[in-house]
């Protein structure tokens, strides 16, 4: 016998009981999981393998986003490195913050990691805007 009961009668239920043995009610047991879908979602969103690609394709955006800005001669050339070198590090830094909330499975302290240099990517594009943009008006 489990310590479950019936919630009509009051009696007593064995474990893997559909009806109550005593007046008959129907038992529903609950079935609820202990994840929410959403975690599910988030999980393979940002898996180790997503997290890897993720990051080796904001490192390509910031150099290719480098080369453009070291052999780019006018404004068009200041703009696209601009906006490749913001797009790697955003790219980067949202996956690092994303694949640190949501991998329960890795390390605490490597989570805390990804977190921060996720944060900082994500502040360093606001600075090297900045920057870009104060170096592209130094050329007429």
């Amino acid at each position: 016998m489990s310590e479950d009961k019936c919630y009509k009668c009051g009696a007593e239920l064995p474990s893997n009981s559909k009806f109550c043995l005593s007046c008959g009610t129907k038992i529903e047991k609950e079935t609820r999981s202990d994840r929410e879908p959403i975690h599910d979602v988030f999980r393979f969103l940002f898996s180790k393998n997503l997290i890897i690609a993720a990051l080796l394709l904001g490192i390509l955006f910031i150099w290719i986003g480098s080369l453009v800005l070291t052999f780019s001669t006018d404004m068009t050339g200041y703009r696209a490195a601009q906006t490749l070198n913001s797009l790697g590090f955003f790219i980067t830094g949202v996956f690092l913050i994303g694949g640190g909330i949501a991998n329960d499975s890795m390390d605490r302290y490597v989570r805390v990691g990804m977190i921060i240099i996720g944060v900082y990517m994500i502040t360093s594009v606001l600075a090297l805007t900045h920057l870009l943009s104060s170096i592209a008006s130094l050329y007429p």
